[in-house]
């Protein structure tokens, strides 16, 4: 039976936030915040009489604002993950996140950004946006890289079959699958490598529809951003 409590925060939305929580001592963990719900978080962590010890961003968002540097700010947790340059802990390959008695292990899996991290526990993967349910990032965004994602994936799919899989956004209200899953079902997953490359590497018309804001605000520099008012969601909160 595993040892910790989880929950995604978001409702069912395209993007994902996930809590992890020590039930022994009640310290907590959120992953991929939105600035927006950051209200919303807490209250939830008020709720049950939470305390958030960290924050994580997995990369660099490049659809939305992340609600990090607020979260931790609002409740003195520390901001850790990426950009490097924002956070207060950068993470890399093997570390290891401690959340009360909850260990959790950190990969670098560049490709969809340079700074894509996963984050695993002992029966499941929070994947970002590296592996998404039926797909995989994309990689024609800033800093993005097919090959490095096309080993990263390889990676990921050497895991356990019956591993849980939980990315950071899903556009068809699924909310997990699995490795084995992914492995059998998952068009990308199932290319060579020659064409893995054609396809990541096509250029997309299509962006996200706040690239610029989110990427302006997402990269500004720590001591930078401590100069900005904050947007008028978080603001009003307080």
């Amino acid at each position: 039976m595993k040892g910790f409590l989880f929950e995604e925060l978001n409702g069912g939305a395209s993007c994902r936030t996930y809590l992890i929580v020590s039930p022994r001592t009640r310290d907590a963990l959120i992953v991929d915040p939105v600035l927006e719900l950051v209200p919303s978080y807490l209250q939830r962590l008020g709720k049950d009489q939470l305390r958030l010890t960290l924050v994580v961003d997995t990369h660099t968002h490049a659809d939305h604002l992340s609600g990090g540097r607020e979260l931790a700010r609002m409740t003195g947790a520390v901001h850790a993950g990426a950009p490097l340059e924002v956070v207060e802990r950068p993470l890399h390959e093997g570390d290891v996140l401690e959340v009360g008695d909850v260990r959790i292990a950190v990969w670098e899996t560049p490709g969809h950004t340079a700074d894509s991290l996963v984050l695993r526990l002992e029966d499941r993967v929070l994947t970002g946006d590296t592996l998404l349910i039926g797909a995989t990032g994309r990689t024609d965004l800033p800093t993005g890289d097919a090959e490095s994602e096309y080993h990263s994936l390889q990676r990921l799919v050497s895991l356990p079959g019956d591993t849980l899989v939980f990315p950071s956004h899903d556009y068809g209200g699924r909310t997990f699958s699995t490795i084995g899953h992914e492995r059998l079902t998952n068009p990308r997953l199932r290319l060579d490598y020659e064409v893995f490359m054609r396809l990541m590497t096509t250029p997309r018309n299509e962006k996200p529809a706040r690239l610029d804001e989110a990427l302006a605000y997402n990269t500004r520099p720590r001591e930078e951003h401590e100069r900005h008012v904050e947007p008028e969601q978080v603001t009003a909160f307080l």
